[in-house]
């Protein structure tokens, strides 16, 4: 996990959150330890300090913290999971289930906050760094701590790219190579449109790596080809003719 403020400081945004009229329900503190693989990390500490466990009005719900581990082992069976042991449930979301990836072993860009759909448990989208700042996205009272992926959706939405480039310089949450390879098309597209096109070059042939990155196997190939042409399309309608013929005469 990345450095976190200490239990003090967070007191005033927990507060804050506690306070907000989107929360729907709050408990009193419980002295249950933390039961779960790893450090407490200190946002959850203060926030279950403050109120064990809590629901929102849109239905998310951060379980007790006598519940986690009990909550995750469940889980796991149930759906005969293999996850690592530093992954822990801390509630849902409507069809959502909600993991907290302490990243003990430092090998999943840091961790954070992820959602998984209730049918797909192996599949992971990271939306917020801490679970403080989830809930005040959650909540609409702060941006909270948005993951880098969030940021780099955002980015290619606006198409921005500075934001792009400051995004895709931080380590991303694994599986998340298509987003990469859009990221990388799109700044590409960007960088061609004003001329560019060394850089612009270069972008897509990072999103066309990215792109084959994410084939499933056997299919590298066949995504390869498909970037190429994604980017020659890309480089045309950036108005770069050059460089979307030298794209479009690739194999």
């Amino acid at each position: 996990m990345t450095d976190l403020p200490h239990l003090s400081d967070l007191s005033p945004r927990v507060a804050a959150l506690l306070a907000h009229p989107s929360i729907t329900e709050r408990r009193p503190p419980a002295a249950d330890p933390w039961p779960c693989t790893g450090p407490e990390p200190p946002d959850l500490a203060a926030l279950y300090a403050a109120t064990d466990g809590l629901v929102l009005a849109d239905g998310t719900t951060f379980l007790r913290r006598g519940e986690l581990a009990r909550a995750t082992d469940w889980l796991k069976h149930d759906s005969s999971l293999d996850w690592p042991d530093d992954l822990v449930v801390l509630g849902e979301q409507h069809e959502l289930v909600l993991v907290l990836d302490l990243d003990l072993t430092a090998s999943r860009a840091g961790g954070g906050i992820l959602e998984a759909p209730h049918d797909g448990l192996a599949t992971f989208q990271r939306i917020a760094r801490t679970a403080l700042g989830y809930l005040e996205q959650r909540t609409g009272l702060l941006p909270g701590d948005p993951a880098p992926e969030q940021r780099l959706a955002d980015a290619i939405t606006a198409g921005d790219i500075p934001a792009l480039r400051q995004a895709l310089a931080e380590p991303l949450y694994p599986g998340t190579d298509r987003q990469t390879a859009l990221a990388e098309l799109t700044l590409g597209r960007l960088l061609a449109a004003m001329g560019d096109e060394t850089a612009a070059t270069e972008a897509f042939e990072r999103s066309i790596a990215a792109r084959a990155r994410a084939a499933p196997r056997g299919a590298a190939a066949i995504e390869r080809a498909a970037a190429l042409r994604a980017c020659a399309a890309a480089a045309r309608q950036a108005g770069a003719e050059s460089l979307a013929a030298r794209f479009a005469a690739r194999r």
